[in-house]
């Protein structure tokens, strides 16, 4: 995922959902996930999206998250 303007959005995937405010230029990997987003903020969302076809970085058996993870 690459953010090409900064936003804040909601998203939500059954009962879970998550705020998050990303900055625009921000980079960032996300697992095979199925959700829906709505634009909380001031500005519109734009982002670029790469699926792989198959495989991706290995990563440890851990559950997904929903949406990108910030600090």
């Amino acid at each position: 995922m690459y953010t090409l303007s900064s936003f804040r959005r909601r998203l939500a995937s059954g009962e879970e959902h998550r705020d998050v405010q990303i900055d625009a230029g921000t980079v960032g990997w996300l697992p095979a996930q199925q959700h829906y987003g709505e634009n909380i903020g001031d500005t519109p969302t734009h982002v670029i999206f790469v699926e792989l076809k198959d495989g991706g970085p290995q990563r440890s058996p851990v559950a997904a998250t929903l949406g990108p993870q910030h600090a």
